[in-house]
């Protein structure tokens, strides 16, 4: 949610804490790690809605968790939910935290690794960061894909995390020159090829821009209906 770090054990678990009462209760579903960080996977429960998020716990020489990174999806949803949470923080935690600073002096340049490319099945089915429903079928999510790469810039690699079922990304990239961090959740069909594709971006002001940029070009193209955008309207 929030365009600036919160330093501090106090300050973090006030964060945490909030987070954890409004997208309570919290199910954990996937537990990965490396030498150097933890990746937790987890879903909660917004008005009704499922919010998907990953959880980073970086440690430090000593052991200690050093930093908290937190990524989620879908838009409409974690809208809502940063919305709650500016509510319930925004005496404590200034503006300038909630929203988008000057853009970097120098862009930034990212350096890619040159993965074998691993190919999707015919029925797989993608679940964005900044759309409001899952696209399924190899056509459209290579279409999606491409819209959200049109604005979002190419990516850095900072770890890749494999394990039998599930092959995790985590990457850096900018959105219009707005840094952003992301991570690609992939799983594997008995083929080899990916047939299920999760993407979780932070933080929310800069996935909005990313989100609104990449909405307008769809919609001069006639591509994802509105369904895809925006939640359903409830009776």
């Amino acid at each position: 949610m929030l365009t600036k770090p919160v330093v501090g054990v106090t300050q973090v678990l006030d964060v945490v804490s909030h987070a954890a009462k409004i997208a309570g209760p919290i199910r954990y579903t996937v537990e990965v790690n490396d030498t150097k960080q933890t990746v937790l996977l987890w879903n909660g429960t917004f008005e009704g809605h499922t919010l998907e998020a990953a959880t980073i716990l970086v440690d430090g020489e000593d052991g200690l968790i050093r930093e908290v990174r937190v990524l989620m999806r879908p838009w409409p949803i974690t809208k809502i939910f940063r919305d709650q949470m500016f509510k319930e923080l925004s005496s404590k935690l200034p503006q300038d935290y909630w929203e988008l600073g000057p853009k970097p002096v120098k862009p930034r340049v990212f350096t890619s690794i040159a993965l074998k490319p691993i190919e999707m099945a015919p029925d797989m089915v993608l679940h964005s960061p900044i759309l409001a429903k899952s696209v399924s079928g190899k056509a459209l999510v290579d279409g999606s894909l491409k819209l959200a790469h049109e604005v979002q810039s190419p990516s850095s690699y900072t770890s890749i995390i494999a394990t039998p079922d599930l092959l995790i990304e985590i990457f850096d990239c900018d959105a219009d020159g707005y840094p952003m961090e992301g991570l690609w959740i992939q799983k594997l069909n008995s083929q080899g090829q990916i047939c299920d594709l999760t993407v979780m971006l932070r933080p929310f002001p800069a996935v909005t821009v990313l989100r609104n940029r990449a909405k307008d070009i769809a919609e001069k193209r006639g591509f994802l209906g509105d369904e895809y955008w925006n939640l359903a309207k409830t009776a």
